[in-house]
């Protein structure tokens, strides 16, 4: 590599940041999810595998960010974006299927979603941030010597 990082380190600080990245910002955004259906009246019920669904999603949505934050300014900030559009619209089309419930809200509920859609939009746009400064702290890990690695010898001195 160019910069003397072993091609391990590179590989995997982004694949290893968008899967943290991934289940932080996918655990915020069901969270939020349930916060909007508690605001709805509707049901608040979390199923194992939907939120397995919604995790493995947000981990493969940082990526395209996760990738490209060691690159050019440009292609960083183009991947940052990427992440965040294909978020987004992930998001919307899912919330396309609450927003019957939504619109026929009492005036007193539309606050509280409101504040919640903003956040959910703030998440969404953080989440690219977040893979990008992942990815760059763990390619600056430093790099472990082989001796720490070895098992230190049993024997009696």
């Amino acid at each position: 590599m160019r910069d003397g990082r072993p091609l391990g380190r590179v590989i995997w600080a982004p694949v290893a940041a968008a899967a943290l990245s991934g289940l932080v910002i996918g655990g915020l955004a069901r969270l939020l999810m349930r916060g909007i259906a508690l605001a709805v009246g509707g049901l608040t019920g979390m199923s194992l595998a939907g939120t397995v669904a919604i995790l493995v999603a947000f981990v493969v949505l940082a990526l395209p960010a996760a990738v490209t934050a060691a690159a050019r300014p440009a292609i960083m900030h183009a991947g940052r974006w990427v992440t965040a559009a294909l978020t987004g619209l992930v998001a919307a089309r899912t919330g396309l299927g609450d927003a019957k419930i939504i619109v026929l809200a009492d005036d007193d509920q539309l606050t509280p979603i409101t504040m919640l859609v903003v956040a959910f939009a703030a998440i969404v746009v953080a989440h690219g941030r977040l893979a990008q400064h992942l990815t760059r702290r763990f390619r600056a890990l430093p790099h472990a010597p082989a001796e720490a690695l070895r098992t230190p010898d049993a024997r009696p001195v």
